[in-house]
C-alpha cells in the first residue's frame, strides 16, 4: 500500500545552500519516489512510497546531488497529523507570548533523562515540551529574542530541523494527500 511521506530537510536555502525546487526534487525522483512535491522554498518535501524512505538513504543520495550533507527527518502523514494536532501549549500559554510555536524533528524519541537536561536549560519565559520524536518550543519573545541554547539543546538531542507548528499544518494541509 502506498503512503504519503514528509521529509524535512535540515540547512536548505540558508546561507550559500541555495537550490530551486528542481534542484531540491531531483534526487527523490531519481530515487524513485512518487509524486515528489515542495513546500515553500526550506527543505519541506512531500512524496509517495510503498515503503518508508530511509532517513540515511536520502542523506546519502542529497548529499551525492547537493554536495553537501543534508540531515533529513522523515514522518509519515499520519505521524505529520499527530504533530499538528498535538496541542503542546495551552491557548492561555501562547496568548502570552510573541512567540510562535516552534517544532523541531529528533531522530529518535529521548530518555526521561535527556528531556530532563533539556528543562534545565529553559529560559525562565520560553516554554518546551517534548512529544514523542518532537520537541515544541514557545519562545516568549520569538526565536531571536530567546537565551535558548539551540546548540546545547542540539548537543543532547544529535541532529534536528526547526519548522514553526504553523508551517507543518500548512504543508500538511496542501500536501497532505
Amino acid at each position: 500500500m502506498v503512503g504519503r511521506w514528509f521529509a524535512f530537510l535540515r540547512a536548505i536555502n540558508t546561507g550559500n545552500r541555495r537550490l530551486t525546487n528542481e534542484q531540491l526534487l531531483a534526487p527523490f525522483v531519481r530515487m524513485g519516489f512518487a509524486e515528489v512535491a515542495a513546500y515553500q522554498a526550506a527543505g519541506n518535501v512531500a512524496l509517495t512510497s510503498a515503503e518508508p524512505p530511509d532517513e540515511r538513504d536520502v542523506e546519502a543520495a542529497l548529499a551525492d546531488a547537493y554536495g553537501f550533507a543534508t540531515p533529513t527527518f522523515v514522518r509519515s502523514a499520519t505521524e505529520v497529523a499527530g504533530i499538528v494536532g498535538a496541542d503542546p501549549f495551552t491557548p492561555a500559554e501562547i496568548d502570552r507570548t510573541a512567540g510562535k510555536v516552534q517544532v523541531a524533528f529528533l531522530r529518535d524519541e529521548p530518555s526521561a533523562s535527556t528531556v530532563a537536561a533539556l528543562e534545565d536549560l529553559v529560559p525562565a519565559d520560553d516554554l518546551v515540551r517534548v512529544i514523542g520524536r518532537e520537541w515544541y518550543w514557545l519562545p516568549t519573545e520569538g526565536i531571536s529574542g530567546s537565551t535558548l541554547p539551540v546548540g546545547r539543546v542540539e548537543a543532547l538531542f544529535g541532529e534536528t530541523t526547526i519548522r514553526t507548528l504553523g508551517t507543518v499544518a500548512r504543508m500538511a494541509a496542501k500536501l497532505g494527500g
